[in-house]
């Protein structure tokens, strides 16, 4: 199922990944294979923490290549294993709220073709945080990114 778009606050993405939802799945939910494909070169994923449950913990902290770090913590709001992933920045584990949220991704995993049509989309809370998102390269970055984990999941 793909939530509905609003132009104004979501941002999008598909892939077709030659891999089972069940691999994707994996990559997305195992911090050590996560951290493989996350963050798009040259940046990496340096640590993670996974507890893909409602209210679960989803951190993960990211460097660059200049020896910038940033951590990102939020948590899962749903967890469909082999189907669809929610996660935000809006809470840190337990539903506590952050004090700067910035989005809410919802993952969607379908079958089809002999692999996986993967499609993110990425929701704000306003038009202007959809636009510094868009200003950011999330195009470049969350496809650079996708690009890796399907990658990665064509290996497994």
């Amino acid at each position: 199922m793909t939530p509905d778009i609003d132009p104004k606050l979501d941002l999008t993405l598909s892939r077709h990944i030659k891999a089972s939802p069940a691999t994707v799945w994996k990559c997305y939910t195992t911090p050590e294979l996560l951290c493989q494909w996350f963050v798009p070169a040259p940046w990496t994923c340096a640590d993670a923490v996974l507890d893909p449950r409602p209210g679960g913990r989803f951190y993960s902290l990211f460097k660059g290549p200049e020896g910038e770090e940033m951590a990102n913590e939020g948590a899962f709001l749903l967890a469909e294993p082999e189907k669809r992933l929610v996660f935000t920045d809006f809470f840190r584990a337990g539903f506590v709220p952050n004090e700067t949220p910035f989005m809410l991704a919802d993952i969607t995993l379908t079958p089809k073709d002999d692999g996986t049509e993967y499609t993110a989309v990425v929701r704000h809370r306003s038009p202007e945080d959809c636009q510094k998102h868009a200003d950011m390269g999330f195009e470049h970055g969350w496809g650079a990114a996708a690009d890796q984990l399907a990658a990665l999941a064509e290996r497994l």
